[in-house]
């Protein structure tokens, strides 16, 4: 890990010095505020947003506006220059030109209810912007996977247990596979309760023609 100098610790960082961190995984991990304790295994690489850093074991970064944590020496450090918005809409900004496809957050979900709504909006907001963005999943505090997101397409699922899908937008979804009850062309408007309560028995495969969650 770098050490910390000028060039790595930035009020205003530019697009450059957020591309010069970019790890060029397919698969990476934001630890936010909120979680229960130290991560265990999150998914590597990973960067710590505000309080996370107290929970994320070894980040690549830091990025936030320190009312939640403070601003580490050891590592890069984006501190936000605005309160125009929230801290995981600045990282995600920031990391919207790196390479990664997938998103797991941890830390995110729990706490203020505002704050959590905000979560889900903002990963819902950047499956808009970034078509390259595949999927997201928010864990809970035992780490658990909790709320999916996946963008606009076909996506196979092994669902176990009671399923219901969360519409950020108006979406049209297909249901088909081990469920209860499948659906074709379902229409939902904006956190419509057409989807929910469903219950997953093995493959399931869910069709969309726009972002959409999954409540497990």
């Amino acid at each position: 890990m770098p050490p910390m100098t000028e060039k790595t610790s930035h009020k205003n960082p530019t697009p450059e010095d957020w591309r010069a961190l970019d790890p060029g995984a397919e698969t990476i991990a934001l630890v936010g505020p909120v979680a229960a304790g130290k991560i265990a295994s999150p998914i590597a690489p990973h960067i710590a947003i505000d309080g996370g850093i107290d929970f994320a074991p070894a980040p690549l970064l830091w990025a936030g506006d320190g009312d939640s944590g403070v601003m580490p020496e050891d590592i890069p450090a984006f501190l936000k220059p605005t309160q125009e918005e929230t801290d995981l809409r600045f990282c995600l900004n920031g990391i919207r030109a790196w390479r990664w496809q997938n998103l797991h957050l941890y830390g995110f979900l729990g706490g203020r209810r505002d704050h959590e709504l905000a979560n889900l909006g903002e990963v819902h907001a950047e499956m808009l912007a970034r078509p390259a963005m595949v999927s997201a999943v928010f864990h809970d505090e035992t780490d658990a996977p909790r709320i999916l997101f996946r963008n606009r397409g076909a996506h196979e699922l092994e669902l176990t247990a009671r399923f219901s899908l969360l519409a950020l937008a108006p979406v049209t979804v297909s249901i088909a596979g081990k469920c209860e009850y499948p659906a074709e062309n379902l229409a939902l408007s904006t956190l419509s309760g057409q989807g929910i309560s469903n219950i997953g028995r093995g493959a399931v495969t869910i069709v969309a023609d726009a972002p959409f969650g999954i409540i497990l």
